[in-house]
């Protein structure tokens, strides 16, 4: 959720009427409206058709505009999220400014025919009204059940990416503890420190947070790296990164174990079945209004990819969690050559 969406109050299940996307989608749909009522109304001339249409949508926008500005001003007061209140404040709002409308519409009508500024038209008020409160209640009808909608969708949303999160876990687990038994026999100092590091890792990793800062992501890469360059040693694991320390957003909110599993797939199955290993190379770029992250490493030797599988599973549970947590706004790209295997992907900041 950007900041501007959590700093927004909703009035209960109707959108943020205080957008300016809102108000023209409102615009749009009164203008619709405005057209159907003029052609329903047909005139005797081309000439009088375009000043019923006119009339009416001038009638119309006023009574929408002057509704939906209304409820964005109370929304600023109020919270509520009373179904039955906020039906009730919407007809309230949309009644009002019918009845004002049409009492205008009557005296310029009087005033223009008799050259009275006034007379009483029961009925039109009457029949204005009827129109507004019926169309208001479809629209609200609509409203609830699309919010109904995105909130089922939100929460299953939310229960698929901790699924995937949490399947996420145990994989990294089980390739660290293999690291560390195979520390254990070498260098019993390594493995201790590895385990250290790996106590460290999991302190974060297994937080329930949905969105951990940058510099806590790229901690956690730092020591799992830190492990795997243990294991493989300095010969068969190189490290570049590439990064400008003075403008990355280190404060960013990211979902966690984004960075680290494309680190790990790159040294399990590009670096590890190489005999002579490889290089991992890490970047991170700020591109303005979003981060651009690449991982780099290369292609394992021919007869060497057993676990292809299982890299082709961890970069679509990464996929479906980019997915889930930014819809169309990231994509996972994947690029191979004949000697590099390359993988990135674009996050939106917010």
């Amino acid at each position: 959720m950007s900041a501007t969406e959590s700093n927004t109050k909703r009035l209960g299940f109707l959108p943020n009427l205080c957008s300016f996307k809102s108000i023209l989608s409102v615009a749009i749909a009164a203008e619709v409206l405005a057209m159907v009522l003029a052609l329903a109304a047909a005139a005797e001339t081309y000439q009088a058709s375009l000043l019923k249409l006119a009339l009416t949508s001038l009638f119309v926008q006023w009574v929408v505009i002057s509704s939906t500005m209304s409820l964005c001003l109370y929304n600023r007061f109020s919270s509520t999220k009373d179904v039955m209140r906020v039906a009730l404040v919407t007809a309230s709002f949309v009644a009002f400014f019918t009845i004002c409308a049409s009492v205008l519409t009557i005296m310029a009508d009087s005033y223009q025919k008799v050259g009275e500024i006034f007379y009483w038209d029961t009925p039109f008020i009457l029949r204005n009204l009827f129109i507004s409160i019926v169309i208001t209640l479809l629209t609200l009808r609509y409203f609830y059940i699309q919010n109904e909608r995105d909130e089922h969708v939100k929460a299953d949303s939310g229960a698929k990416y901790d699924a995937l999160q949490s399947r996420m876990r145990p994989h990294f687990l089980f390739n660290s503890l293999n690291s560390i038994a195979m520390l254990v026999h070498q260098d019993a100092d390594q493995a201790e420190e590895a385990i250290l590091d790996l106590a460290d890792i999991f302190r974060t990793t297994l937080d329930k947070r949905n969105r951990i800062p940058l510099r806590e992501e790229l901690d956690v890469t730092l020591r799992y790296l830190r492990m795997e360059g243990l294991r493989l040693g300095k010969r068969r694991l190189n490290i570049v990164w590439d990064m400008d320390r003075n403008t990355l957003p280190f404060e960013m909110m990211i979902p966690p174990l984004l960075l680290q599993p494309l680190a790990e797939n790159a040294i399990y199955h590009g670096i590890q079945p190489r005999e002579e290993g490889g290089t991992l190379g890490i970047s991170l770029y700020d591109a303005g209004d979003k981060l651009d992250i690449v991982i780099t490493n290369p292609v394992p030797p021919e007869g060497t990819n057993s676990h292809q599988k299982g890299n082709h599973i961890a970069q679509e549970n990464l996929k479906n969690r980019l997915k889930l947590a930014y819809g169309n706004k990231a994509n996972l790209q994947i690029k191979r050559s004949r000697h590099q295997y390359r993988v990135s992907f674009s996050i939106p900041k917010e």
